[in-house]
């Protein structure tokens, strides 16, 4: 069985299969329609692969592609297949093209047309989405887009915009909001607002890497896909953003807590609740991945807790167990053109992750209101020139 047939290639050569078998024998019929491929794989372009990019360090790629046996030991595993890519690196782009199987375009926008799919991937080069991706949502192809999404309200609501114009699904999510921790913990708060319980307060810590904006953001995600969206006030406390000085960050971070003033919950088919509650977060890593403690009220008092701790061993141990779940929720997303985040999730779990980042620069951690975050302030990207400009004129 030929499993590295992507979708556009697939039709051809089944006509052709087709038109052998009409002149063969009866028998010969049955053998060749067994033979013939049953897996239509998608066709995918990847943008930015260098540097703090998730196809780089051999982590969605080889799931994808599966060209390092010694990573990814089990051959091909999705329904995706990466046929071409892009970087404002040059090297870069042809490097992972040899290493993937796969073709380098010389401009960003070449895979329109081409692709089924697109995969944003990066984190240095999020400030440009926007003018990234317009190309391939104004064409009406899926795209995924890397956290954090934006930099503004601004940014988000034009990469919104231009998505809803062209019926165009989009996904910005990331491990932490599908690993089955967050989907246990959704599924107790359901379970205690059906019983009558009240959620009370939230502690636990993320493996953050000493800054916010790339993986302190994977906690907050984790916190929102349990607690949900309706948060008034939000704050991040911490010594730096960043892990390093850059033209951007000055103080490098050493410390961090993402704090969140909770109005209520409300989950379909459970029940809504009222009373408001903190949810906090240390950006340090000691329970693994991330954590969470739900401290519950009303009917009796308690807490209970939930973990996903770092996986050892095998390198596709944590590949499996931490990442893959984003890789199948980019193919789902991609076949069938459905979003399991609104366009209005992705909005407002931007627009609080943006609050948090204004307390930390402008009010020294403070909680301030999320309704208030201005659509036009602009939170700084450590990497001010990871594009150049030019390839847009």
């Amino acid at each position: 069985m030929d499993n590295t047939t992507s979708r556009r290639s697939f039709f051809g050569k089944a006509a052709v299969a087709g038109s052998a078998a009409i002149a063969a024998t009866p028998e010969a019929q049955a053998q060749s329609v067994e033979k013939r491929p049953t897996t239509e794989l998608l066709s995918v372009g990847v943008i930015a692969l260098g540097d703090n990019s998730h196809m780089n360090y051999s982590i969605w790629a080889p799931t994808i592609n599966p060209t390092e046996p010694d990573v990814w030991p089990v051959g091909r595993t999705t329904g995706m297949k990466i046929t071409h890519c892009w970087d404002i690196d040059p090297e870069k782009r042809e490097a992972f093209a040899k290493k993937y199987e796969c073709t380098a375009v010389r401009n960003y926008y070449d895979m329109v047309g081409k692709v089924d799919g697109m995969i944003f991937a990066g984190f240095n080069e999020v400030k440009w989405w926007p003018k990234l991706a317009k190309p391939y949502l104004e064409a009406g192809i899926p795209c995924f887009l890397n956290r954090p999404f934006a930099y503004s309200m601004k940014d988000a609501h034009e990469i919104v915009n231009t998505a809803k114009a062209h019926n165009t699904p989009i996904l910005c999510t990331d491990e932490r909001e599908y690993i089955q921790q967050a989907i246990v913990a959704r599924a107790k708060v359901k379970e205690w607002l059906s019983e009558g319980r009240v959620v009370v307060g939230a502690n636990g810590d993320n493996s953050a890497g000493n800054e916010y904006p790339q993986h302190g953001v994977h906690g907050l995600y984790f916190m929102l896909a349990i607690l949900g969206l309706d948060v008034e006030l939000a704050s991040l406390q911490a010594d730096g953003w960043w892990r390093e000085k850059t033209p951007t960050a000055k103080i490098p971070q050493t410390w961090a807590q993402i704090t969140l003033k909770y109005n209520g919950i409300s989950i379909t088919d459970a029940g809504t609740q009222t009373k408001p509650f903190i949810a906090s977060q240390l950006q340090s890593g000691a329970s693994g991945d991330a954590s969470i403690r739900l401290y519950y009220g009303g009917k009796g008092r308690g807490c209970w807790d939930i973990a996903h701790p770092w996986t050892f061993g095998e390198r596709m141990d944590r590949l499996y167990y931490l990442f893959f779940p984003t890789i199948l929720a980019i193919q789902r997303m991609i076949r069938t053109r459905e979003m399991q985040w609104s366009y209005d999730y992705i909005l407002q779990k931007t627009r609080i992750f943006l609050t948090a980042f204004k307390s930390h620069l402008e009010h020294d951690g403070a909680l301030i209101k999320v309704a208030d975050l201005p659509d036009n302030w602009e939170a700084p990207c450590p990497y001010p020139d990871a594009i150049d400009e030019s390839i847009f004129k």
